[in-house]
Protein backbone atom coordinates (compact mmCIF):
# COMPACT_ATOMS: atom_id res chain seq x y z
CA UNK A 1 0.00 0.00 0.00
CA UNK A 2 1.22 3.21 -0.95
CA UNK A 3 2.25 6.20 1.37
CA UNK A 4 -0.86 8.13 -0.19
CA UNK A 5 -3.08 5.67 0.46
CA UNK A 6 -2.41 5.55 3.80
CA UNK A 7 -2.78 9.14 4.02
CA UNK A 8 -6.22 8.82 2.22
CA UNK A 9 -7.58 6.58 4.74
CA UNK A 10 -6.11 8.57 7.60
CA UNK A 11 -8.16 11.63 6.07
CA UNK A 12 -11.20 9.63 6.24
CA UNK A 13 -10.83 8.11 9.59
CA UNK A 14 -10.89 11.74 10.79
CA UNK A 15 -13.60 12.51 9.10
CA UNK A 16 -15.69 10.01 9.82
CA UNK A 17 -14.75 10.16 13.59
CA UNK A 18 -15.48 14.02 13.16
CA UNK A 19 -18.81 12.96 11.77
CA UNK A 20 -19.65 10.92 14.51
CA UNK A 21 -18.27 13.09 17.28
CA UNK A 22 -20.68 16.16 15.93
CA UNK A 23 -23.82 13.79 15.89
CA UNK A 24 -22.68 12.76 19.01
CA UNK A 25 -22.64 16.12 20.39
CA UNK A 26 -26.04 16.86 18.95
CA UNK A 27 -27.51 13.90 20.50
CA UNK A 28 -26.18 15.07 23.95
CA UNK A 29 -27.69 17.90 23.45
CA UNK A 30 -31.15 16.73 22.42
CA UNK A 31 -30.66 14.61 25.58
CA UNK A 32 -29.38 17.44 28.21
CA UNK A 33 -32.72 19.77 26.34
CA UNK A 34 -35.10 16.69 27.04
CA UNK A 35 -34.32 16.61 30.38
CA UNK A 36 -34.13 20.64 31.10
CA UNK A 37 -37.59 20.48 29.19
CA UNK A 38 -38.82 17.82 31.08
CA UNK A 39 -37.58 19.44 34.98
CA UNK A 40 -39.40 22.88 33.89
CA UNK A 41 -42.36 20.92 32.90
CA UNK A 42 -42.50 19.60 36.28
CA UNK A 43 -41.95 22.40 37.91
CA UNK A 44 -44.46 24.38 36.32
CA UNK A 45 -46.99 22.42 37.23
CA UNK A 46 -46.30 22.19 40.52
CA UNK A 47 -46.12 25.89 40.43
CA UNK A 48 -49.43 26.18 38.95
CA UNK A 49 -50.78 24.07 41.63
CA UNK A 50 -49.77 26.41 44.18
CA UNK A 51 -51.01 29.31 42.33
CA UNK A 52 -54.52 27.93 41.75
CA UNK A 53 -54.54 27.35 45.74
CA UNK A 54 -53.19 30.79 46.79
CA UNK A 55 -54.81 32.92 44.36
CA UNK A 56 -51.27 34.59 44.56
CA UNK A 57 -49.52 34.76 40.95
CA UNK A 58 -45.78 33.70 40.70
CA UNK A 59 -43.25 35.49 38.99
CA UNK A 60 -41.11 33.71 37.01
CA UNK A 61 -39.31 35.69 35.05
CA UNK A 62 -38.34 39.49 34.71
CA UNK A 63 -35.92 41.33 31.97
CA UNK A 64 -35.14 44.31 31.17
CA UNK A 65 -34.88 44.60 27.34
CA UNK A 66 -34.27 48.17 26.88
CA UNK A 67 -33.68 50.69 29.29
CA UNK A 68 -32.85 54.67 28.97
CA UNK A 69 -32.31 57.53 30.93
CA UNK A 70 -35.77 57.61 32.61
CA UNK A 71 -37.67 55.01 30.97
CA UNK A 72 -37.60 51.28 31.37
CA UNK A 73 -39.37 48.57 28.81
CA UNK A 74 -39.66 45.15 30.51
CA UNK A 75 -40.63 41.65 29.61
CA UNK A 76 -42.36 39.67 32.73
CA UNK A 77 -43.27 36.26 32.88
CA UNK A 78 -45.70 35.08 35.44
CA UNK A 79 -47.81 31.67 35.92
CA UNK A 80 -51.29 32.91 36.79
CA UNK A 81 -53.06 29.49 37.88
CA UNK A 82 -52.92 27.09 34.14
CA UNK A 83 -51.26 29.67 31.83
CA UNK A 84 -47.92 31.56 31.78
CA UNK A 85 -48.51 35.27 31.04
CA UNK A 86 -45.50 36.78 29.22
CA UNK A 87 -46.11 40.80 29.16
CA UNK A 88 -43.91 43.46 27.65
CA UNK A 89 -44.39 46.71 29.05
CA UNK A 90 -43.13 50.25 29.20
CA UNK A 91 -42.32 52.89 31.95
CA UNK A 92 -41.36 56.07 33.22
CA UNK A 93 -40.16 59.27 32.06
CA UNK A 94 -42.57 60.95 29.54
CA UNK A 95 -43.43 57.83 28.53
CA UNK A 96 -47.23 55.85 29.73
CA UNK A 97 -47.19 52.56 31.22
CA UNK A 98 -48.54 50.42 28.46
CA UNK A 99 -48.50 47.10 27.46
CA UNK A 100 -47.08 46.77 24.45
CA UNK A 101 -47.29 42.73 23.82
CA UNK A 102 -48.98 40.06 25.99
CA UNK A 103 -49.38 36.30 25.21
CA UNK A 104 -50.17 33.92 27.04
CA UNK A 105 -49.06 29.82 27.20
CA UNK A 106 -50.03 26.56 28.74
CA UNK A 107 -47.13 25.18 30.44
CA UNK A 108 -46.41 22.74 27.71
CA UNK A 109 -46.79 25.39 25.10
CA UNK A 110 -44.21 27.44 27.43
CA UNK A 111 -41.97 24.90 27.57
CA UNK A 112 -41.96 23.48 23.68
CA UNK A 113 -40.83 27.46 22.99
CA UNK A 114 -38.03 28.27 25.38
CA UNK A 115 -36.63 25.11 24.07
CA UNK A 116 -37.56 25.46 20.69
CA UNK A 117 -36.03 29.07 20.64
CA UNK A 118 -32.95 27.90 22.95
CA UNK A 119 -33.53 30.44 25.13
CA UNK A 120 -31.09 29.08 27.64
CA UNK A 121 -30.25 31.66 29.75
CA UNK A 122 -34.29 31.58 30.23
CA UNK A 123 -34.92 28.14 30.71
CA UNK A 124 -32.21 28.63 33.62
CA UNK A 125 -33.56 31.57 35.04
CA UNK A 126 -37.00 30.29 35.51
CA UNK A 127 -35.72 26.82 36.74
CA UNK A 128 -34.02 29.16 39.25
CA UNK A 129 -37.13 30.66 40.41
CA UNK A 130 -39.08 28.05 40.41
CA UNK A 131 -36.91 26.08 43.18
Amino acid sequence: MSSQNKQHKNVNKKRSSLILSDVEARQNNAIIEDWLAERLSDKLRKASTVVQQTHIPLLLYRNTIEESKDALQEEVGIISEKHIVIMTYAYGGFVTSTFQKIDVYSSDKFTKWIIKKRKKDLLLQCLESLQ
